[in-house]
């Protein structure tokens, strides 16, 4: 796990981004042959992310 620390002051979109990119590292993946996705594109998987109204705060 990633302490709080390191994600203080960024945006969500920053945070997501930076995980994708880390989890599509192409080292890490056999040249990206390991990344799959189910029902999103890996290359825009945080961008989707974000335009889910899952993503969306809850005003009251």
């Amino acid at each position: 796990m990633i302490a709080l620390h390191v994600n203080k002051g960024k945006t969500v979109a920053q945070c997501l981004a930076d995980r994708t990119d880390y989890s599509q590292n192409a080292a890490k993946t056999n040249d990206s042959e390991f990344i799959s996705s189910y029902e999103c594109d890996p290359k825009t998987a945080d961008e989707e992310f974000l335009l889910s109204p899952h993503s969306q705060p809850y005003y009251l």
